[in-house]
């Protein structure tokens, strides 16, 4: 069967809050499930749906096999832009989040899994999501760019000691950016440098303090998720620590849940998606949910089914 897929622009309104969203849509109904994806810190919804290179993005890679893909602007960013500073913290984003899916899925009149792919800060709230009572909802998570911990480097300072003027972090200058989250010039194409610019936006404080203090609870929130998640490092991260070793004391922290998955992405830098590997790397990401799919690990969201409002 040939499938097509479309990006489009969709506000999304829970009680608390509207987002702005990008969403694609398979054409075959019902799709196979929902992928949430969350974009990371100081960037937009826009990172998972870039046009340049050999289909990087994740919304028509999702839609085309048969997933809905809806990748919200997280709050403070989009249309939420200057939002109650309240409820722009990362405990405030996981609740706003399921707020997000259950709005979708009503909307929709859908009922099947939800898988959630978050970069970065992104990453930290899908753990944050999977670890949460209402994660039962999830048939997986997968992650990159979780922050295990800072290492002692400059560019371990340049992330811990960004500047805040009031509400939000500025969007830092390109060439100290581009050094942070690209790998070396043979990763990506070098017109990724001006779309990666174009998706970058003001990043709250409020997530900003939440998720430099993350490497602090990783060993208190891996262990309660029970459901199925996929950690990957990034071969040239510089941003975090990186490697298998810190992806084995991922494993090991991971112990609660169902089906775990550890990876190490070789040829990219932070932002993999806007790197030559980004289709791999998505590719790998639906995968693991077709096999938690396969494999039962869709009974989280499905036995949940009865307890959920």
């Amino acid at each position: 069967m040939k499938v097509e897929s479309r990006t489009e622009n969709v506000s999304i309104a829970t009680r608390a809050i509207t987002l702005s969203a990008l969403q694609s849509r398979a054409a075959c109904t019902p799709p196979r499930g929902l992928i949430l994806a969350l974009h990371g810190g100081g960037y937009s919804s826009a990172y998972w749906d870039c046009p340049i290179g050999d289909g990087l993005s994740l919304l028509q890679l999702g839609a085309g096999l048969g997933y809905s893909v809806l990748a919200p602007d997280r709050p403070g960013y989009g249309a939420s832009h200057g939002h109650d500073v309240s409820s722009l913290g990362l405990a405030s984003q996981v609740e706003i989040l399921f707020d997000v899916i259950d709005t979708w899925c009503a909307t929709n009149g859908f009922d099947g899994p939800v898988f959630v792919i978050g970069h970065s800060i992104g990453a930290i709230l899908a753990l944050r999501m999977a670890a949460h009572p209402r994660g039962a909802r999830l048939g997986g998570v997968d992650v990159l760019g979780a922050p295990l911990r800072f290492p002692a480097s400059a560019e371990g300072a340049a992330v811990s000691g960004l500047p805040v003027f009031g509400d939000y972090v500025p969007a830092s200058a390109a060439a100290d950016h581009n050094g942070l989250v690209f790998g070396p010039p043979a990763t990506h194409d070098e017109d990724i440098y001006s779309y990666d610019l174009a998706c970058r936006r003001p990043m709250p404080a409020a997530e900003y303090r939440d998720a430099l203090a993350m490497p602090a609870n990783w060993n208190k929130l891996l262990p309660s998720i029970r459901i199925p998640v996929r950690f990957t490092l990034a071969e040239f991260e510089v941003m975090q620590v990186t490697g298998w070793d810190a992806l084995g004391e991922v494993r090991d922290m991971l112990s609660g849940s169902i089906d775990v998955e550890v990876h190490l992405q070789k040829n990219t830098g932070h932002n993999a998606s806007l790197h030559r590997i980004g289709r791999a790397y998505h590719l790998r990401a639906i995968a693991f949910f077709e096999q938690s799919l396969a494999a039962g690990g869709d009974l989280a969201w499905s036995s949940s089914r009865a307890e959920r409002p």
